[in-house]
């Protein structure tokens, strides 16, 4: 993990998903930055950088989903991007990893695997930033 760094987060939570994803806040180590649409977020995240960053993985068109993976993979150093889903199908998991996500991850949204998926990725980055 990233011993004493300040640790930030990004999350594109859409209003749909709030209640789903409500145990984040509670979990997130360091800073969270949490947004309900992508304008919102490209905006006010444009010069920040980021250690993971949590996005469902549902619900945007084709033209919405280049422009999260456009913005994301700009970011340097490039964090680790957990996909978020209700449910798991074959082509979406696939779908989203080969897109270069680290995690995706399933509801129930719980405290403990919210935590697990936050841990594994900050290992990963960690990981990746001593290369």
């Amino acid at each position: 993990m990233l011993n004493g760094a300040l640790i930030d987060i990004l999350a594109l939570v859409p209003t749909r998903m709030q209640i789903d994803m409500s145990e984040l806040a509670t979990v997130a180590p360091g800073r969270l930055n949490q947004f309900t649409s992508i304008e919102k977020m490209i905006h006010d995240s444009a010069d920040r950088s980021y250690v993971v960053v949590f996005i469902t993985a549902t619900g945007f068109s084709i033209e919405e989903w280049w422009r999260i993976w456009g913005f994301l993979n700009d970011k340097d150093p490039h964090p680790c991007i957990i996909a978020y889903a209700l449910r798991s199908e074959f082509e979406l998991w696939s779908s989203v990893l080969d897109a270069g996500a680290f995690d995706l991850i399933v509801a129930p949204f719980t405290k403990e695997k919210l935590r697990r998926a936050i841990l594994s990725a900050l290992d990963e980055f960690a990981r990746r930033s001593a290369e």
